[in-house]
């Protein structure tokens, strides 16, 4: 049996992928110890994993991040990105300070920079790298340019970039000792694989890229979230439109719930709003709006006809395993990287933009569900993902090092 260390940030759009993996390889009788957050400590220590905290320095606040990382508030844009960055890479030592031990592999989520030290050392565990988030190596990223505006906007990120992330290299190179001979972000092409958790038609192609496809792994049940009330009237009668800004972005439902409520209030569509927290305007909603705070996906999934999201990765490439196609509007974090994603590879509009009217929302939800090009093309990358490994070949990829490569 294999020693297996997962290392994962206290976020519920990186935990939740993570645990059927833990769980899978403590099912196969493997040894699994988990570093995360203190917010997280409970759910792996129910799948029988034994758990390390990180330190104060390393742990935060998904639902309170400007309180709980000193230094966050008040940034916005490029500034706020250019200063998480480097954020992530100060808490290098501290993740390393809870990471000893005998490993035979390390599963390590690719913003957790003690990746970056792990790579560089000549004896070492094998590092997988957890590909939860869209990927992003070699840093700038973006798919093969196709035209002008392709290369004007790769000119920009070029230009930008070593203002962005000067901080964080710099950093990198102060914890390190000397030149980490690699861009710190860029860490997980030299690990020993990438557990992408997609499929090859929503990555854009990168030779040479250690990536196995694995397909998403997040499971959402109705154990996990109940039924409401009102799920008799996802009958079928109606086209389903699933709306959602995230488990994390909430705080501010106009930026697209709220005008997507507005966009479909008129449609023969039955709208059907997660809220996750967040609280919508007070009033009375139109008669085709179906409000929860959380629904299970992988009942919800399945009905519907479309989905407009902010873009989280985790979520559409679940929507996507239902051969759902997207709408989705999304510019902070890796959203603009999702929304990318979304047009290069025909499944949807994609938009990125921290916000949408209910003008362009309603043309938007209307062309993905008046052409057919958009849900024949999502199906196809189900069955992309159908076509993936078992999480039995996942297990065996990450404990015995077999290969399950599709490029």
């Amino acid at each position: 049996m294999a020693a297996v260390l997962v290392c994962v940030h206290p976020a519920r759009g990186h935990v939740g992928p993570t645990k059927p993996i833990v769980e899978a390889l403590l099912g196969a009788g493997h040894e699994v110890a988990v570093v995360t957050g203190a917010r997280y400590r409970r759910a792996f220590e129910e799948l029988g994993a034994e758990v390390r905290v990180l330190p104060p320095e390393a742990d935060f606040d998904e639902t309170d991040m400007d309180g709980s990382v000193p230094g966050r508030a008040g940034k916005r844009g490029l500034n706020r990105a250019r200063f998480e960055l480097a954020n992530f890479v100060r808490a290098m030592p501290h993740q390393l300070s809870v990471m000893d031990g005998d490993f035979d592999v390390v599963l390590c989520d690719p913003l957790f920079m003690a990746g970056l030290a792990l790579v560089r050392r000549e004896h070492r565990p094998r590092v997988l790298t957890l590909g939860f988030l869209p990927f992003m190596p070699p840093t700038p990223t973006g798919p093969p340019p196709r035209g002008l505006a392709d290369h004007l906007r790769a000119a920009v990120i070029r230009l930008l970039s070593p203002w962005v992330l000067g901080p964080a290299q710099q950093r990198a190179r102060e914890l390190l000792g000397g030149d980490p001979g690699m861009l710190f972000a860029d860490w997980p092409l030299h690990s020993d694989g990438v557990l992408q958790m997609t499929c090859p038609g929503f990555e854009y192609p990168r030779p040479g890229a250690p990536l196995h496809f694995i397909g998403p792994t997040t499971v959402s049940s109705a154990g996990e979230h109940p039924l409401p009330p009102w799920w008799a009237d996802l009958d079928g009668t109606r086209p389903v439109v699933h709306v959602t800004q995230g488990t994390v972005a909430n705080d501010d439902l106009s930026r697209l719930v709220e005008p997507a409520i507005d966009a479909l209030a008129g449609e023969d569509v039955l709208v059907v709003v997660t809220k996750c927290g967040g609280e919508l305007r007070p009033g009375p909603l139109p008669a085709n709006v179906r409000v929860a705070d959380f629904l299970p996906y992988d009942e919800l999934l399945p009905r519907c006809a479309a989905m407009v999201s902010n873009g989280g990765y985790g979520g559409v490439n679940h929507a996507l395993r239902y051969g759902v196609p997207l709408v989705v509007v999304g510019a902070s974090e890796d959203k603009r990287e999702v929304a990318a994603r979304v047009r290069w590879s025909g499944a949807g509009i994609g938009r990125a933009r921290g916000s949408a009217s209910p003008r362009a929302l309603r043309r938007d939800v209307r062309a993905v569900l008046d052409d057919p090009r958009y849900r024949e093309r999502a199906r196809e990358l189900a069955a992309e993902m159908a076509a993936g490994p078992s999480m039995d070949e996942v297990v065996a990829l990450v404990t015995a090092g077999q290969k399950y490569s599709r490029r």
